[in-house]
């Protein structure tokens, strides 16, 4: 796997949010993650989005994923990323079994308008959500004039240019805040097939833009910045601000932290 070869060479060490179903299909990959001293954390059973799944379903699923990769890697599962970021105003209840199963923290709220996914108003930056033994690490957005503006995986990091993606890192750093990047596998075979009927057309723009250029970016990345597991940066977090609610307007910075650190997941 291109990306986790990138990974190695700069003996850094990244989350990987692993399906269920995928750890149940390749389990020596699993171990091999595992083993390499990566945090696994779970994307589910089979991406599902969360609003098309009962809460009874989810949790069913969120237990099965839970203890395949467990008992693969022999290690507690911290984190959880929901299929299509699909934690939204209508799935928060998600996040009550998500502290009832164990888990440390989520990583699927995002401070962005999609036609898949969501919360506008969200707070930026990771934070324990209220009355919850849970820590949210939302995805990476930079604030630009009254828009969040995301930057930091999948179609974004390939439809910015680098200097703006860099540029956007820097600013949460000077703010001392993580930036959390993201990468599918897929991302990096740009020859995987074309599924033309399958997918509606914004889909397949988004999907396909700029694929021969996902190889590149996560070099460049792990040269420029340093980066590290999400929980690997909870342990080592002096503290973590407690949030009121959901959504936050405010959106203001915690203390600055003393050197880049940014979770790398999937």
């Amino acid at each position: 796997m291109h990306g986790l070869t990138e990974v190695a060479s700069y003996a850094t060490i990244a989350t990987f949010f692993v399906l269920g179903r995928v750890a149940q299909e390749q389990p020596d990959l699993v171990r091999s993650l595992a083993a390499g001293g990566h945090e696994i954390g779970t994307h589910g059973w089979d991406h599902t989005p969360l609003y098309r799944q009962t809460p009874e379903q989810f949790s069913v699923q969120l237990r099965r994923s839970l203890v395949a990769l467990q008992d693969l890697t022999g290690r507690a599962v911290r984190g959880h990323r929901a299929p299509f970021f699909s934690i939204n105003v209508g799935t928060l209840w998600a996040l009550e079994e998500l502290t009832s199963s164990g888990l440390r923290y989520d990583s699927s709220i995002f401070p962005v308008h999609n036609y898949r996914y969501g919360i506008p108003n969200a707070c930026r930056f990771p934070h324990r959500l209220p009355t919850r033994l849970l820590w949210e690490f939302p995805l990476s957005t930079v604030s630009v004039g009254r828009l969040n503006v995301p930057f930091g995986g999948g179609f974004y990091a390939r439809f910015w240019p680098y200097a703006w993606v860099r540029w956007a890192i820097q600013r949460l750093n000077d703010l001392g805040q993580p930036a959390i990047v993201y990468f599918h596998p897929w991302e990096f075979d740009p020859g995987h097939p074309r599924l033309k009927e399958e997918l509606p057309r914004l889909a397949r723009t988004t999907h396909y833009h700029r694929l021969t250029h996902s190889s590149q970016i996560p070099s460049t990345l792990l040269s420029d910045f340093h980066w590290t597991t999400v929980e690997h940066f909870l342990n080592t977090r002096d503290s973590i601000p407690v949030e009121k609610s959901i959504v936050d307007r405010k959106n203001s910075p915690s203390a600055p932290l003393r050197e880049h650190q940014a979770p790398n997941a999937q």
